[in-house]
């Protein structure tokens, strides 16, 4: 009898080494409370730093955009003051040109006269508005004649002329020590003809200006 039990017992053991029923599994461990809780920390912190690195990134881009925008901006309104820093320069320029020109118009005279003409007065006038606008400039007032008369009379007639001029514009506010006038007689014909056309553009009075070269302009 105790034979049989411990064949049987034997045979129950070989049984199992040679392919019988598997032994049940050990279940995996399970993190405890305080594992999980820690784990959950560190992914809320890996995902608070991804989204920190990303904020950063769009912040700097932001930044860059801003600043070229900036840029951009600043370099418009340069661009644009340089234009119309340009612009003004060159009315300003046409403008001193134009007064110029004014200034160094002549008047006209009758023939054997000294008397300022009805147009010579609005020439002059024209000068005495630009004249007040510019008080630093000097004017050269010379007084000419055609060539009809003797030298002698024809350099009495153009200082006549040029202080006519003169008295006009003194009369008209100018200070006379801005003024200097002389004759060239005969000397400086604007025509060589001896026909009246030619002769009536050299009965004149020429200005020319003597002070320093600066812009002139018109107050307004």
């Amino acid at each position: 009898m105790r034979a049989t039990t411990l064949v049987s017992f034997i045979a129950i053991a070989l049984s199992a080494a040679c392919g019988g029923t598997p032994p049940p599994e050990t279940p995996a461990p399970q993190p405890s409370v305080p594992d999980a809780t820690m784990q959950r920390h560190v992914q809320d912190s890996i995902a608070g730093v991804n989204s920190a690195r990303i904020d950063s990134v769009n912040r700097a881009r932001q930044v860059e955009l801003a600043s070229r925008a900036r840029a951009d901006s600043a370099e418009r309104v340069r661009v644009a003051a340089e234009a119309a820093a340009r612009q003004v320069a060159s009315v300003a320029a046409a403008r001193n040109t134009e007064l110029r020109q004014e200034l160094g118009t002549a008047v006209y005279f009758d023939a054997g006269q000294s008397k300022v003409r009805v147009d010579g007065g609005a020439t002059l006038d024209r000068k005495v508005a630009i004249l007040n606008s510019n008080p630093d400039v000097k004017l050269q007032i010379t007084g000419a004649t055609d060539d009809r008369g003797s030298t002698a009379s024809n350099q009495a007639l153009g200082n006549r002329r040029a202080t006519a001029v003169k008295k006009y514009l003194v009369g008209k506010g100018i200070d006379a020590g801005r003024l200097n006038g002389m004759s060239s007689g005969e000397k400086s014909p604007l025509e060589t003809g001896k026909g009246e056309a030619a002769r009536a553009k050299n009965r004149r009075v020429e200005f020319v200006i003597v002070s320093a070269d600066r812009p002139l302009a018109m107050k307004e």
